[in-house]
């Protein structure tokens, strides 16, 4: 069996803070902060990975991969021939990257990929994913419980729209080191475990998914998570002053952070592999020709990626 290597993200500002999470003035996060910042504007400047054959990526192909994801969550790639790569082909490229079980969310298929294109059907219409709308800042999974968090996310590109359609991605970690500079008590206030309800999903009278409530931000080991929407509707906020002002600071760092941004209208044979961070999509036309319409095909899973040896 091949050896699997996770990919630990920088050093977490949960990591570089004592708990309570925020305490003015630390030292050791203003130092992380500040590293991690340098990298990270690094980093966006070079995401895209060539990849020759999906199905067996190279050492140099998969080091090319880990080092992005550790330095910004987050790694585009180009397949080299994009008519090649099927819908066996993605999974292979999934699997590599250590994504083996996908969560089958409501609108996955058997093999727990979601095909994101436009569908009027009645399963579907509810979901703005499934229409040519602009999608605005989340996590994928915001409405999960807490033992189906999602920390990772594939988006494979089979065809582009005809105009628009461009990808929006932000580190998380970026967005809670700028928030906590804003306000230390921001930070504090969107860690409450009662912080953001979401409340049950029903459908012609049967709950297809009950009512979720947990933070904005948490950690697991050291590793920190973000789960957030920036929807108006079918969300609950909690009724307190310092969590409103914190959720209006999140959205002006999102709407006026453009440099930190990572944006790409994404081509045939090309797609982004995250830790589920915070990202959106602009609307767009399709083409008139059915056989032409955009189609992203997206995996959630529960686990984070890890890097096996591969000959290269």
């Amino acid at each position: 069996m091949p050896d699997r290597t996770p990919v630990s993200p920088a050093e977490s500002p949960i990591n570089a803070l004592a708990d309570p999470l925020t305490h003015p003035g630390d030292t050791r996060f203003d130092r992380w902060w500040h590293e991690r910042l340098v990298a990270y504007r690094t980093a966006i400047t070079d995401l895209m990975v060539k990849i020759d054959d999906p199905h067996q990526l190279s050492r140099t192909e998969q080091q090319a991969l880990a080092k992005r994801m550790r330095n910004s969550n987050m790694a585009l790639y180009r397949c080299r021939h994009p008519a090649r790569v099927d819908r066996a082909a993605v999974q292979a490229l999934a699997l590599q990257l250590g994504l083996c079980e996908p969560d089958h969310n409501l609108c996955a298929a058997d093999d727990g990929f979601s095909e994101l294109e436009v569908k009027d059907d009645a399963s579907h219409r509810r979901y703005i994913p499934y229409s040519n709308l602009q999608l605005n800042w989340h996590t994928d999974g915001y409405y999960h419980a807490p033992e189906r968090t999602i920390r990772s996310m594939l988006l494979h590109c089979v065809r582009p729209a005809l105009r628009g359609g461009a990808l929006e991605a932000i580190d998380y970690e970026i967005v809670f080191g700028l928030l906590h500079q804003c306000d230390p008590r921001y930070t504090d206030a969107l860690s409450q475990p009662d912080t953001l309800a979401i409340p049950a999903n029903q459908a012609a009278g049967a709950i297809i998914r009950g009512l979720c409530i947990g933070p904005v931000f948490f950690h697991e080991g050291g590793v920190l998570r973000m789960r957030y929407t920036a929807r108006r509707r079918n969300i609950i906020w909690k009724n307190d002053p310092v969590v409103h002002e914190a959720v209006a600071a999140l959205e002006t760092i999102l709407a006026s952070s453009a440099e930190l941004v990572v944006r790409r209208r994404l081509a045939a044979g090309e797609g982004m592999v995250c830790n589920n961070v915070l990202h959106r999509r602009d609307a767009f036309t399709d083409s008139p020709e059915r056989h032409r319409t955009r189609l992203i095909y997206r995996g959630r899973y529960t686990q984070a990626p890890t890097f096996q040896s591969a000959p290269s």
